[in-house]
């Protein structure tokens, strides 16, 4: 009996201690989760989140993209630029959200020659400007002091004016000056509401189109909508 337990104990002695050096393979038996996480590849790469921020990639996107972000107002234009203003926007497909307005667009500063003395005289003066290759005058036909003077443009700011001046010196153009003088036109406006980050974006290439126009946040003065 004593031999019997002798050799059992020696066998399983010789067991262990070739399971300890590897001689019988490795047992995968221990499954917590700190022995797991040594096992993975990268693992200091992991981080631990919630249900809530696991679904956030999808729904962020989204949520961008449908915020409100702007509301804007371009122009102002020539009654004439309608169809093609409109026709731009149109792609926005932004419906009761846009909207024409009308705007008076003042200018007070006025480039021009003075009275030529007769309606003759200032034909002739007319002529002169088209040999020098000027096509963008008119001849001053009110009851002003300027009756018969012709007028080469009318500019919101004495700076804009002085530039046009000094592009029409370089023409040939020397008789010419910088007078005050208001002129009102009737011009229009749209106005963008409720654009969400998307819209914002083909709205930023359709301007380019109209890079000479002014594009300004929405104001709180109500104006006179078509």
């Amino acid at each position: 009996m004593l031999r019997f337990f002798f050799w059992s104990l020696l066998v399983l002695n010789a067991a262990l201690l070739a399971f300890n050096l590897g001689y019988l393979g490795t047992w995968e038996m221990d499954t917590h989760e700190p022995q797991r996480m040594t096992k993975q590849l990268q693992s200091d790469q992991l981080q631990l989140i919630s249900a809530s921020l696991a679904m956030a990639p999808s729904e962020v996107p989204a949520e961008k993209k449908n915020d409100i972000v702007a509301c804007l107002e371009i122009g102002n234009f020539p009654q004439t630029d309608a169809p093609k203003v409109e026709e731009k926007l149109k792609t926005l497909a932004l419906g009761d959200r846009q909207s024409r307005i009308n705007v008076a667009d003042v200018a007070t500063n006025m480039v021009f020659i003075p009275s030529q003395g007769s309606k003759e005289g200032a034909e002739k003066k007319a002529g002169e400007l088209r040999r020098l290759g000027i096509t963008d005058f008119f001849i001053v036909q009110d009851q002003s002091n300027l009756r018969f003077g012709i007028s080469l443009g009318v500019f919101k700011t004495e700076e804009a004016a002085k530039a046009h001046l000094a592009n029409l010196n370089n023409k040939g153009v020397h008789s010419a000056r910088i007078g005050p003088r208001t002129i009102t036109t009737n011009k229009f406006a749209y106005q963008l509401r409720a654009l969400n980050a998307d819209e914002k974006s083909r709205f930023d290439v359709i301007k380019l189109d109209f890079a000479g126009q002014e594009v300004r946040n929405c104001q709180a003065t109500p104006y006179s909508r078509n």
